[in-house]
């Protein structure tokens, strides 16, 4: 049995009135000073969900694991800033032993492979689970409004559809480890085809695809409109990518950008995405522009003479048209390749010469 009183001096406001919260708090073990911090950070009905959420209770600061893990205080403030992640300060006692052990495989990782490309490392998985996170709360939200106090007015109710939904965090941890198992495999097997020394170069197709009048479209459609036609188009290109065996690299805005280990690949992904069935019946009109070449693959990005060019390619090729280089073109002779006339891109000093491809007859 609760005590209200005891509650409502240690610092919870209004404890009688919240009775059914603090109750509920109460069955699940949470501790007076628990319920006090949350209160104090103003996440009362969101303890529950907070502390499934949490990878176990606070007990760290950034100094306290730099001493167990016998590393300088500033590295370990590098570290966890590559993640993209902040404290108020290096005293804050903010980090689990869970987050303890995570650094700990850090610092074993800067020790096998160094600093800069373990940090490199840190940053592109920070960055990716920034992003994984925001798409898990939008869905989230989306479909259970019952997590908003906004919604509900009622701490209770909220509390209760709170710690539901976070009893999936475990469970998508299990679904992030074995993703992240089979997409390493893949990794491996691709540059496995694209090295050939062991530089951080590889020689491969990289491509670009975008919707034609995009920025004039965002003018005319509604925002539950727009978001279907961009789940449409950015489930489309995923599939066909990696059915013609080549890599997502990333999204930006409307845009896409992918890599293949071959310029056959390369092209017949590129024919694949604007001539997508999907694409045309949702209405939008897709271009792309595709180069081959050696590339400097970094931190799961890709740079290079060749990704600069499939990234202007893209920006002047016409709707449902494929804009490719003289060096695709040359390795693809079945390909009918018209050429077009010289373009002045944006960092090109000459004129660059491109094709218009399409695909061979029959295929």
């Amino acid at each position: 049995m609760i005590d209200l009183d005891e509650l409502a001096a240690a610092g919870i406001v209004d404890a009688h009135a919240r009775r059914s919260l603090l109750e509920y708090l109460d069955s699940l073990g949470f501790t007076t000073d628990e319920m006090v911090e949350a209160e104090r950070e103003g996440r009362l009905f969101a303890l529950a969900g907070d502390a499934q959420m949490r990878s176990g209770r606070r007990v760290h600061s950034l100094r306290t694991v730099a001493a167990a893990l016998g590393r300088p205080l500033d590295d370990i403030e590098h570290a966890w800033a590559a993640l993209g992640l902040t404290v108020t300060g290096p005293d804050q006692i903010a980090l689990t032993e869970a987050d303890l052990e995570a650094l700990r495989t850090w610092s074993d990782l800067s020790a096998a492979a160094g600093t800069a490309s373990s940090l490199g490392v840190l940053r592109v998985l920070g960055a990716t689970m920034a992003r994984f996170a925001e798409a898990e709360s939008s869905a989230i939200r989306g479909g259970v409004p019952e997590i908003q106090m906004n919604h509900t007015h009622d701490e209770v109710a909220t509390a209760r559809a709170y710690a539901a939904v976070t009893a999936f965090v475990p469970r998508i941890g299990k679904l992030i480890d074995a993703v992240h198992r089979q997409h390493l495999e893949s990794a491996r097997m691709y540059f496995e085809a694209v090295l050939s020394d062991t530089s951080a170069t590889v020689l491969c197709g990289v491509g670009f695809v975008d919707l034609s009048g995009f920025t004039a479209l965002t003018q005319v459609v509604t925002a539950a409109e727009l978001s279907e036609i961009l789940s449409v188009f950015t489930a489309s290109v995923s599939d066909v990518v990696h059915a013609d065996g080549g890599r997502v690299v990333k999204f930006i805005g409307d845009a896409v950008m992918w890599v293949t280990p071959t310029a056959e690949q390369l092209a017949t992904a590129a024919a694949d995405l604007v001539e997508h069935p999907k694409a045309r019946e949702a209405g939008m009109q897709v271009r792309a522009g595709i180069a081959f070449g050696p590339i400097l693959a970094l931190d799961g990005d890709y740079f290079g003479n060749a990704v600069n060019l499939a990234a202007r390619l893209v920006a002047a090729a016409e709707p449902e048209q494929i804009l490719a280089t003289r060096e695709v073109s040359e390795r693809l002779p079945e390909w009918p390749a018209n050429p077009v006339a010289p373009l002045a891109l944006r960092g090109f000093d000459r004129p660059v010469h491109a094709f218009a491809l399409d695909r061979p007859p029959g295929q």
